[in-house]
């Protein structure tokens, strides 16, 4: 209950939205005429370290606080102090590391042959993990206002559908019918741009699907920068994802998925999975 709240504080109406301080149209608050705060929409990190440290605190005020005064004092203190570090310093030091990986990526889409498509339809599926990935809306969101085109949803996309074939392969193959349970489903999600049970029930959890994943995701990645693919718009991937390429580009769109899909779900089978294996 005490993470709950110290997580609404963090995101409290009264804060500066981050999006809106990151386009220009507010500005943060000022504390000591040098240490800017803001509100932590959209982000992850801040609000999960310091969670962490506060449940130290926690602990520590529970050990030295009289069962007389414990009701009282210790939910205050933790939330007191929990909410001075998330806002003064975990929170400003992990935002700043979410924006250093946006400037990474954004860095990534300008380097030339696929290289930064293959590096980030490899990579940026670890950055699904942490929830780092929403941080991305803000860069998508400028290419749109920009030039009208999103770069990184193809790219993206070709993760998602990677995780779909490296997680088909582990189900059609499994021997256990409890995997095929968590499996075939999670495919299926995972086309539709919803990898989360894909990635936390079945690719992570077993450890080199999930690698092959990132090697398909890679090879689509790749492919889709190679042909400058580019959406219409944000917030859908997958097979959903195809209504942003209704043009001349959706053939490509669906080639480079499909070849994301068949490298994952292919290296899987023979390398990632052995037909045995169960958890």
């Amino acid at each position: 209950i005490i993470g709950i709240v110290l997580g609404l504080m963090l995101v409290n109406p009264s804060l500066p939205n981050a999006y809106s301080v990151a386009s220009g149209d507010v500005q943060p608050i000022l504390f000591f005429g040098f240490l800017k705060v803001v509100g932590y929409q959209g982000s992850v990190l801040p609000a999960f370290f310091t969670a962490i440290v506060t449940s130290k605190l926690e602990r520590f005020f529970k050990k030295i606080i009289s069962d007389s005064l414990d009701l009282i004092l210790r939910p205050f203190l933790t939330l007191l102090c929990g909410l001075i570090l998330g806002l003064f310093i975990i929170g400003p030091i992990f935002h700043g590391v979410e924006n250093y990986v946006l400037y990474a990526v954004t860095a990534l889409l300008t380097l030339p042959y696929g290289i930064g498509g293959f590096l980030y339809g490899c990579f940026g599926q670890l950055l699904g993990i942490l929830g780092i990935h929403h941080i991305l809306n803000l860069l998508e969101i400028n290419m749109l206002a920009k030039d009208g085109w999103n770069l990184l949803n193809p790219i993206g996309t070709c993760g998602n559908m990677a995780q779909a074939g490296a997680v088909l392969a582990v189900a059609v193959k499994t021997i256990s019918s409890k995997m095929k349970q968590i499996a075939f489903p999670s495919a299926l999600s995972a086309t539709l741009g919803i990898t989360e049970p894909a990635v936390f029930g079945v690719t992570l959890r077993l450890g080199k699907p999930f690698i092959m994943s990132m090697i398909g995701g890679g090879v689509g990645g790749f492919l889709a920068s190679l042909l400058h693919l580019k959406a219409s718009g944000m917030g859908l991937t997958g097979i959903p994802g195809a209504l942003l390429y209704l043009n001349e580009q959706l053939p490509l769109y669906i080639f480079v998925n499909c070849v994301a899909f068949g490298v994952a779900f292919i290296l899987t089978w023979l390398f990632g999975y052995k037909r045995e294996e169960n958890i």
